[in-house]
């Protein structure tokens, strides 16, 4: 279901228009109730997600109150300026976009070949390069993406993908811990020296629910922009990129890409709907038009909220750059306030990153037929070949 966006849009389209169908699935899509949710913490409480944080306590899976505040300021400090990950991940694009261009190969898998290895150097090196070199297909980056699969499902999951996750959590944590002096001078800076479990902690987090999170997003905007291939804004965007001998150095390109990432995963979020806990007995909405009891799952649907023609003029429409009524409704598929995603900005540049250098490639297309271009291991996507012909002129 995560990965049917337009069927998930169609069904926050009919809650939005008939608000006893969303109350009767227990549900917020419109803009102004998703917010109203996301604001209101005591009433529904993230606790729900605490059955995919199998790897261990982070910030993201923790209730809001004093500890998430002090967690949230916690990994905040830690984290270098996002700038610093977005120059790594230039660096791993132009270095895995040359290998393509020089190579023999024609075909390569978006994930294992680009998306995987280019997330870890970003994250490696923005944290000093820190974290050793890992070949492709290396037991750490498969214990990521499978603890990555479990975060997107949870406690549903099947018990393979629960047991599988349960293993991969624990060679995390372990690898994590063996490496912890380097990383621990890494994040000693300004004043700032934490404690060995504190740093431990975030950076299995950070890890787990960051590495993999960022490989499948690289994905999502890919799978959205080669449907849109012919579409003027994205065309004209592949082209200036192609002309350019250095694009990732060209600040208004960078700015360009940053915007066709936030766009597509505006359509294509890596996380449509979230779930949240009710305490007690509460209305619902903005306006408190419905009512929930304790006890139940509410659900947020981000992605109703990101299609609101409330929000913004033609929802339907791709158009990068877009104005918003809200303007703080650009990160709405990174969450909300204090709850948003801490790893926000650095994504973005880490996403902005890559794609620059994918569209470099000429002739970009999808290597296999309509029904098997992405594969998938449970929920997450572990396979998405393309195919590129240098010796061929258009895109």
């Amino acid at each position: 279901m995560i990965h049917q966006p337009a069927m998930l849009r169609l069904v926050a389209w009919v809650a939005r228009g008939q608000p006893w169908f969303g109350r009767m699935i227990k549900s917020a899509a419109t803009r102004a109730d998703v917010v109203s949710t996301f604001e209101r913490q005591t009433a529904f409480s993230s606790s729900s997600h605490r059955p995919n944080l199998i790897a261990g306590d982070f910030v993201i899976g923790m209730e809001s109150g004093a500890r998430h505040s002090a967690e949230r300021r916690l990994v905040d400090a830690q984290f270098p300026p996002a700038t610093d990950f977005g120059l790594h991940a230039a660096q791993e694009a132009r270095k895995r976009s040359d290998e393509l261009l020089g190579g023999d190969a024609r075909e390569f898998d978006l994930i294992d070949d680009y998306m995987v290895p280019l997330a870890w150097q970003a994250i490696s090196g923005a944290f000093g390069a820190r974290l050793p070199q890992l070949p492709p297909g290396d037991p750490m980056l498969m214990n990521l993406r499978y603890l990555g699969a479990h975060l997107i499902v949870g406690p549903v999951a099947t018990e393979r993908v629960q047991e599988r996750a349960r293993d991969s959590a624990a060679a995390v944590n372990a690898w994590v811990r063996s490496n912890i002096e380097p990383l621990r001078q890494a994040w000693t800076h300004g004043g700032f020296s934490p404690e060995r479990e504190e740093v431990a902690r975030n950076v299995v987090g950070m890890l787990w629910v960051g590495h993999p999170a960022t490989a499948q997003s690289g994905a999502l905007v890919m799978q959205e922009l080669l449907a849109r291939w012919r579409d003027p804004r994205v065309a004209g965007f592949v082209d200036r990129v192609r002309r350019h001998a250095d694009p990732w150095a060209d600040a208004e390109l960078r700015e360009e890409a940053k915007g066709h990432v936030l766009e597509a995963l505006r359509l294509r979020p890596p996380f449509p709907i979230l779930t949240r806990d009710v305490r007690r007995d509460t209305l619902t909405g903005a306006g408190g038009a419905g009512r929930v009891r304790g006890g139940t799952r509410y659900t947020v649907m981000g992605i109703g909220a990101m299609s609101d023609p409330a929000a913004m003029r033609e929802p339907q429409v791709y158009r990068p750059g877009r104005k918003f009524r809200h303007e703080e409704d650009r990160y709405l598929m990174f969450g909300w306030g204090a709850r948003q995603c801490p790893g926000r900005d650095p994504v973005v540049e880490i996403l902005a990153s890559a794609l620059l250098g994918i569209v470099r490639l000429p002739h970009l297309q999808w290597a296999s037929p309509w029904w098997r271009r992405v594969q998938f291991d449970g929920p997450i996507i572990s396979g998405m070949r393309l195919r590129f012909s240098p010796g061929k002129t258009g895109r």
